[in-house]
């Protein structure tokens, strides 16, 4: 680390100094320098305003198609999958279920005494014939 070359050293305070005199050129000496070089220079001005269109660039490369992927499977694997064949799958199964053992149930004692007689009547005629 310590053998690097005598330019690496004084690299940032050569770019240091030239800034500083730049800024003391453009913003004390002529201050018309700025105006002229936006005018002569203009696309180079708004690339550099718009910090080389890196925030749009990461935006169309890394966002959009993150926030895609993400909509993707939410939509598709977590709605139209997980939960159709997950949770909302068994309450369905149960809500069907339940709607076909209440049109079963009259709630009279008869009626079930009258199916356990025939299960009764079914499972010993099973046995016999057996």
């Amino acid at each position: 680390m310590h053998e690097v070359p005598t330019w690496v050293k004084w690299a940032p305070f050569a770019v240091m100094a030239t800034g500083l005199l730049i800024a003391w050129y453009a913003y004390i000496k002529n201050t018309k320098f700025p105006a002229a070089f936006v005018e002569q220079f203009g696309f180079l001005y708004k690339f550099l305003l718009n910090k080389w269109y890196f925030d749009e660039l990461y935006h169309y490369v890394f966002v959009v198609p993150a926030m895609w992927l993400g909509r993707v499977f939410w939509k598709v694997v977590d709605q139209g999958i997980i939960d159709r064949f997950g949770p909302n799958g068994a309450a369905s199964v149960v809500a069907l279920g339940s709607r076909a053992a209440a049109k079963l149930q009259s709630g009279y004692l008869y009626s079930y005494a009258l199916v356990m007689l025939v299960g009764l009547v079914g499972a010993i005629s099973w046995v016999i014939a057996q």
